[in-house]
C-alpha cells in the first residue's frame, strides 16, 4: 500500500496565492489527475506544488482512493500552523484462479467437513450425513 504525505496551510501565504500545497510521493498517473488544479512546480523530485487550499487537494486526493491515516499541526510561526496528513490507497487483492475441478474437491471437502463439524450437536452422536461419491 502506497503512502504519501500532503502539507498545508490553512492561513494564506499571500494575496496573489493564498494557500500552497505539498504533496510528496504521487505516483505519474496520481498527478496527471491532478493536472486540473493549479500547480506551483516541483519543490523535489517526490513532491509536487499546488496552489490551492488543502481541504480541495484532500478531497480529490480521496477521489482517487486515498484515505487519511494520520493527521498532525506544527506551529511555524506563532500566528501560523502548517498541517500534515498521511494518506494511503490500498489495492485490491486479485481473486485466486481455481480450475473447475479443484474447486469441485474444496466444495467436496467443505461439505464432508461439515458433517464432522455437525455431529452431536443437532440430533445427538448417532446423526450422521451422507454425501454422494
Amino acid at each position: 500500500m502506497p503512502y504519501i504525505l500532503i502539507r498545508g496551510n490553512l492561513a494564506s501565504y499571500g494575496h496573489k496565492h493564498p494557500f500552497r500545497v505539498l504533496v510528496s510521493g504521487l505516483k505519474a498517473a496520481d498527478i496527471e489527475q491532478l493536472n486540473r488544479f493549479p500547480c506551483g512546480g516541483y519543490s523535489d523530485e517526490s513532491t509536487v506544488v499546488y496552489l490551492q487550499h488543502p481541504c480541495v487537494i484532500l478531497t480529490a486526493l480521496e477521489v482517487l482512493g486515498y484515505r487519511v491515516v494520520a493527521s498532525s499541526s506544527t506551529a511555524v510561526k506563532q500566528d501560523y500552523n502548517e498541517y500534515m496528513w498521511t494518506m494511503r490507497k490500498e489495492f485490491s487483492d486479485p481473486e485466486p484462479y481455481l480450475s473447475e475441478s479443484s474447486s469441485a474437491g474444496i466444495e467436496r471437502d467443505n461439505l464432508a467437513n461439515s458433517g464432522r463439524e455437525g455431529q452431536g450437536n443437532f440430533n445427538g452422536p448417532n446423526h450422521k450425513i451422507d454425501l454422494p461419491e
